[in-house]
């Protein structure tokens, strides 16, 4: 499982990515959106990622927050 989902974030090379970047990276492996559920919801509960909200906003007023975006962090050693 956790190999699985550590594919997804070494394809993007990154530790973090955004809700939509996990579920099409998946799809186009060729899960369906539910399987793609089912497996945020395992690795979620196997401590391998944790999902979390990142606001968005404006460059010129950061606290001008436009609306939030969902994100899977990967986790390491000691994130838990």
């Amino acid at each position: 499982m956790k190999v699985l989902v550590e594919s997804a974030f070494d394809h993007f090379g990154k530790s973090v990515l955004y809700e939509e970047q996990f579920i099409k990276y998946f799809k186009n492996r060729g899960m369906s959106k539910g399987e793609v559920d089912k497996l945020c919801f395992i690795a979620e509960n196997m401590k391998i990622i944790r999902r979390g909200v990142k606001p968005i906003f404006r460059d010129e007023d950061p606290l001008d927050i436009l609306g939030h975006v969902v994100v899977f962090r990967l986790l390491g050693k000691g994130d838990e």
